[in-house]
């Protein structure tokens, strides 16, 4: 299956909804999904002159697409943390994972 970013978006919420401390790495966000999704296909494919697959630059988007409008952070979803590459959960986002069960 492909994920989309929209995809990615609710699954990291849920993963940081679901951490003790409700913060996470980018880096922890990749290896969570990665072993909860399994992406496959284009997904599990290493992108041309990376590293990284498709789907852990998706994950990497929501960094760099952070003030779009559709972003956790503009959302008011989770606050994203530069110093040291991790996003928190906010309340509004707790919300909106309740809603999603």
């Amino acid at each position: 299956m492909s994920y989309t970013e929209a995809d990615i978006r609710i699954e990291a919420l849920k993963e940081l909804d679901a951490s003790p401390t409700g913060t996470l790495t980018t880096a922890e966000l990749i290896t969570l999904l990665e072993a909860r999704l399994s992406p496959t296909g284009q997904d599990a494919e290493i992108l041309d002159d990376r590293s990284d697959t498709y789907f852990s630059q998706k994950v990497r988007n929501l960094v760099s697409h952070k003030d779009q409008s559709t972003s956790l952070q503009t959302r008011g979803l989770a606050i994203y943390n530069g110093d040291n590459e991790s996003w928190t959960i906010t309340d509004k986002g707790r919300a909106e994972v309740a809603a999603l069960t």
